[in-house]
């Protein structure tokens, strides 16, 4: 009788097994599509390696989880997201003594990274009349530039900048401005000193950043989808601003150190008027940066009483305009609020900033 009955122990057993076998193959089968789908959609079959399907794996568990929605991320965090699909950026920018663009070249970099040139990806000649420095760029010139750096509108980036860098956040400002996903567009809090001290992957020798000039973006289409330029005022609306007073669902913010404020040391740029817009509270970015590492914001609680001091409610539900000298370090402000919790949509950039305003002879400016 327990010879009659192993053959029926034994299909019982098959039959318990049977949808966790058949599970395991259609595990192993979608695997396989998927790993496929990546091999073909590379530019060259050799890109297939041992490591290759760990790397995507890891690619969506990193870009989905740890990075999505953080507006800034540590030298530890990006390097966890190199080389997984995320796609990085040297936003490098000084306003004198050093070029961005330049030491990129040369190199050392973050290996893979391109750099985004806020100067030359940025409106000119007619469509920047005054020649006001790193206005925002025609969305069909920003597509080609996006195009050009192999970055979709899908994609994970991270701006980073060099040593003693103020201003990348203006390319990270760029970028988003231009209709790339805010959760999507992240600040590596460090720089390239850092990254390589903690043993990140570089590339030495030089290397071409794209330019402009080679771009055939007026007849060429465009594979990256821009928007036209979203939270960015310009000189008439912060006019409207300064003329409806405490009544505007506006509020201004200058970005620029005190003494430039309040107009008793000189502009940068020459010919420039001194002082402030009427009504314009002062948040000095550089007070937002950490002493030691301006490629670094202070931490969030310290960033939530330097911006209350300035008089300015993070949750108001009025938008928030701000300036700076020419648009750029405004953005650092920008980063900052939403460090600590404001909405994105809800501040905006006077893109001609001082380098407009106090150049006009009209203007209204105040000192105080």
């Amino acid at each position: 009788q327990n010879q009659q009955n192993t053959p029926h122990r034994s299909l019982v057993i098959l039959y318990r097994l049977l949808p966790v076998v058949t599970l395991l193959g259609l595990i192993v089968m979608l695997l396989l599509q998927v790993m496929i789908s990546l091999v073909l959609s590379t530019t060259s079959a050799r890109a297939f390696r041992p490591q290759f399907a760990a790397a995507c794996l890891r690619s969506t568990l990193v870009t989905m989880s740890s990075l999505t929605g953080k507006t800034c991320v540590s030298v530890a965090e990006s390097m966890d997201a190199h080389g997984s699909g995320t796609k990085f950026v040297d936003g490098s920018w000084f306003l004198k003594g050093r070029n961005g663009r330049e030491e990129y070249e040369a190199g050392p970099r973050i290996e893979g990274a391109q750099y985004f040139d806020i100067d030359d990806i940025a409106s000119k000649d007619d469509l920047n009349p005054k020649g006001l420095p790193h206005m925002m760029p025609p969305k069909q010139l920003f597509a080609a530039a996006m195009d050009a750096m192999n970055i979709a509108n899908s994609d994970h980036i991270i701006l980073y900048g060099s040593k003693g860098c103020l201003a990348t956040h203006r390319a990270w400002f760029q970028i988003r401005a231009m209709g790339h996903e805010a959760e999507s567009l992240h600040l590596m809090q460090g720089n390239l000193d850092d990254w390589i001290e903690q043993g990140g992957p570089i590339e030495e020798g030089t290397k071409a950043a794209a330019h402009s000039a080679d771009f055939d973006y007026l007849s060429k289409p465009a594979i990256y989808q821009p928007s036209d330029p979203r939270n960015i005022v310009d000189i008439k609306e912060v006019l409207k601003i300064i003329d409806e007073g405490e009544s505007s669902e506006c509020i201004l913010v200058d970005a620029r150190a005190k003494e430039r404020f309040l107009g008793q040391v000189e502009e940068p740029r020459p010919n420039m008027r001194l002082g402030h817009m009427p009504g314009a509270l002062n948040m000095p970015f550089g007070d937002l940066l950490d002493t030691d590492d301006v490629t670094k914001f202070k931490p969030v609680r310290e960033l939530q009483a330097l911006i209350k001091e300035a008089g300015i409610d993070v949750t108001t539900d009025k938008k928030l305009v701000i300036s700076c000298g020419s648009g750029a370090t405004a953005c650092a402000l920008v980063a900052a609020l939403e460090v600590c919790g404001r909405n994105p949509s809800d501040s905006f950039v006077y893109d001609g900033s001082w380098a407009e305003w106090g150049s006009e002879d009209d203007t209204p400016i105040v000192k105080e």
